[in-house]
């Protein structure tokens, strides 16, 4: 998974974390329908961690294929695949040596 995806759930996650935190905290000074309220939040940050979850588990499968995916085609196509690394190599290379 690259690291912006990784990054951007690992926040949703903090998110929630902290969410779920403020909420018990204010429901615990109320009174009333305070737990009424409390278990309708709590349901609802439930059901947002499970889908987050499911967002994490979706994209890393689709990672997982997408190394697959690169694995066999280069595993298939090596002369290729050594082609096109020495011509990336030689873009860089000849940019670089452009700049100094």
């Amino acid at each position: 998974m690259n690291s912006g995806t990784e990054k951007v759930l690992d926040d949703l996650q903090k998110v929630l974390g902290d969410l779920e935190h403020v909420v018990k905290n204010a429901m615990s000074g109320a009174g009333g329908h305070a737990e009424e309220v409390t278990d309708k939040v709590r349901a609802a940050l439930d059901k947002a961690q499970g889908r987050l979850d499911d967002a994490h588990e979706a994209v890393g499968k689709s990672v997982r294929r997408g190394v697959r995916a690169t694995d066999e085609y280069v595993k298939d196509n090596v002369w290729m695949s050594m082609g096109i690394m020495a011509a990336v190599a030689f873009v860089v290379g000849f940019s670089l040596a452009r700049r100094q």
